[in-house]
Parts: C-alpha cells; structure tokens; sequence
C-alpha cells in the first residue's frame, strides 16, 4: 500500500530574525500535527522541496535535521526515504486533549426557542456521555455558506486542529452551510457520525433509529383496535443538496406495513401542503368525508398536533372517534400516540461509536448503532373506535 506524501502551502518570512531552516521545521512539525499526518507519510525529498519553495538546498538540509532530531521524522531503511515516525504521532495523540465538535441543525439560539427543545436533548446526552469518558465537547460554529474559498479552507484547518471527532444533528432548514457542510464531510482523518441518518458517505458512522420496527409496531396496535381504514399523512421531503440521501421518507415504510394487514384501498395517502393553511385545508376534506379514516398514521408528530386540532373543530374525539399517531415524542399532546425518538440515548450512542473507535481502532463506519424507537399509546377511554361500532 502506497504512503500517502505530505503537502502543505509553507508560506516562510525572509524578513524575520528567525532563521529559515527553523521557520521551515516548525512549519512543517505544527502541519503535521494540526492535520494528525498518520505514521509513515512520506516527505518530499530536499531537492523536490527546496526547487518548490525555491529554497538553498542546505536551508531544507537543516530543517530536515532539526526534524529528526526531534523525532518528527526519520528515513526509511534505505535512509534515501524520510516519513513522518510512529513516535511522533504516538506523542502527538498522547499530548492531545480528546475533544468532540457537535455540528447542530440550526443556532444555538434557535434551539434554546424551541418549545420541545428536542435537538437540546441530543446536545446533552452528547455532552453528559462525553463527560462520563472525560472526553470534552464543543458546538462546532457554521460560517455562511457565501464565505469564499480561502476563509473555509483556514477555518477547517482550526477545527481540525481543535478536535478528534464529529458528531452531526442534521441540517439547518433555513441555511444550508452548503460549502461548510462539504468541506467537514469531505475531510476523513477524524472520525465522524452522523445521528438519524442514512450512509451518504461511506466513510461516516451512522446512529440509525429502527423505524420499521416502530411503524410495524404502531400498525399492529392499531388493527388490533380494530382499524381498517386508514390515512397516511407526511411533509413532502425536500430535495438538498448536501443531504438527499440522509433525509428518511417514512410515508413509503408506514404504507409498507399497513399494507401487511389491510387492503391498499383502505388508506388514503395524503403529502403535507407548502402552508399550514394548505395542510391543515387538506386534512379538513379528508375528515369530512363519509368513508372518513378512523386512524390517521402522521410521519411526524408537528402533522399529527394538526390532525388532532382540525379533528377537534370538526367535533371528532381523540382517540375515541378518531386514532392520531405521530412520530418523535416532542411533546404531550392529550390522546396522540406516538413513536418516541430516542432524543438523548442518539447523543450517547454516537459518543460511545467515537469512544469504541479511539478504543479499538476500528472505522468508524463499522461502529453504527441502531435505537429502538418505542411506542407511546395515548390515553383512551376505553370506547370502541368507529372502525368496530
């Protein structure tokens, strides 16, 4: 297997009192540990980096040998070859404080005006599971997504310098960091997971939430109510850029597991509109109809607070006259049963892949982690549903 060779801008001052050849090592030795350059990484010889930096040769000579001296480097067994030493690396990994980023969905301000606070949850089981490890933990800031190329390329070279590992929540609805988000992704000499995710790149770990054994639950629970005609209600999934392929859409899995029990003609499939006004419209002539759903399955609990209330002003009864379901527990609201997202044991399980990974040096991408996702049934009165009556 090919050593990869180390690159780096050097950028050395003439004018300075500090000699070149020490400007160049200590260059050279603060790259390496900044960029974590594994064991073995191959340095360019004196000739190639002093015609590259037009440089005397005897400059890069000393440099060279300040570096050795130090155990930053050392030649191979032929002596014609100089790598990056296993003891160097080995100190640079000891002197390092492990330290996690957690990349958040949105602001920290944003989070803190949220009424569920979910994303909050995460942040602390991350923190809590990382102080347990003696691990240190810190919010990763986005720059905008309109920052040019040179001011991203430094601010990844200081968050790397910072940290051992990554820890994704998803994306900001309203800003996508698009350019932040694919430099961070696309960097591979820290470990990084991403929480409630699909593997959109194959070299993150990934937290996966067993939805199909939650829905598969609910549906069950919901025919042995009796239930046999049901409506499916979902957002449309929006198209990103960045995470296309991590964004789940649940209503194909929900309508999966139904159609194990009932026929496909008893479910109405109904996608969210681009308002409230339009969805909660839609839900409304949905209700109103005379072959009315008696269950409806929401792919998220914010559709499924709308269903109760449209249902409500309609004089239906939740759950007697009508099942509402939802899915991540962001609240209790009277009479929704709901699958719980596993909020704050996500943030505990992606600190523990990143501990197994530091432990075991195993990929971090052969660590993933798969949380159930458990059932919360609403409080009835005990009246049959309509489906029954």
């Amino acid at each position: 297997m090919k050593s990869s060779v180390f690159k780096s801008e050097i950028k050395l001052d003439a004018a300075s009192p500090v000699p070149l050849h020490h400007q160049l090592s200590e260059w050279i030795a603060r790259d390496l540990r900044q960029n974590r350059a594994a064991a073995g990484t191959v340095i360019p010889s004196i000739l190639t980096l002093a015609s590259e930096l037009k440089l005397n040769r005897d400059t890069v000579r000393k440099a060279y040998a300040v570096l050795e001296e130090n155990g930053v480097i050392e030649r191979s067994p032929g002596g014609r070859i100089l790598k990056v030493s296993g003891e160097f690396v080995r100190r640079n990994a000891e002197r390092a404080l492990c330290s996690i980023g957690i990349v958040l969905p949105e602001s920290m301000e944003s989070l803190l005006e949220q009424t569920s606070r979910t994303a909050l949850k995460t942040v602390s089981g991350i923190m809590d599971c990382a102080a347990e490890h003696g691990i240190a933990s810190l919010i990763v800031p986005l720059p905008s997504a309109d920052d040019e190329a040179e001011r991203l390329s430094g601010w990844l070279r200081e968050m790397l310098s910072r940290l051992n590992g990554l820890i994704y929540l998803g994306e900001d609805k309203d800003r996508s960091h698009g350019k932040a988000f694919e430099i961070l992704l696309a960097e591979q000499r820290i470990p990084q997971v991403f929480i409630s995710g699909c593997r959109f790149r194959d070299h993150l770990g990934i937290v996966h939430m067993d939805m199909q054994q939650g829905f598969r639950a609910l549906t069950d629970h919901l025919v042995r109510l009796g239930h046999r005609r049901f409506a499916v209600c979902g957002p449309k999934i929006p198209v990103r850029k960045i995470f296309q392929l991590q964004t789940f859409d649940r209503i194909p899995l929900v309508l999966q597991c139904l159609f194990r029990q009932v026929p496909a003609n008893t479910v109405a499939v109904q996608e969210n509109g681009s308002t409230e006004l339009e969805t909660a419209t839609r839900i409304r002539t949905l209700l109103r109809r005379k072959d009315r759903p008696t269950a409806v399955i929401c792919t998220d609990d914010t559709t499924a607070e709308l269903v109760i209330r449209q249902a409500s002003e309609l004089g239906l009864r939740i759950p007697e006259d009508l099942s509402v379901s939802g899915y991540g527990d962001t609240g209790e609201v009277p009479g929704l049963t709901s699958l719980a997202h596993p909020w704050r044991e996500s943030g505990f399980a992606a600190v523990e892949m990143l501990a197994e990974y530091w432990r075991r040096s195993l990929p971090v991408n052969q660590l993933d982690r798969t949380l159930a996702v458990p059932l919360k049934i609403g409080k009835t009165t005990g009246k049959a549903p309509m489906g029954k009556r």
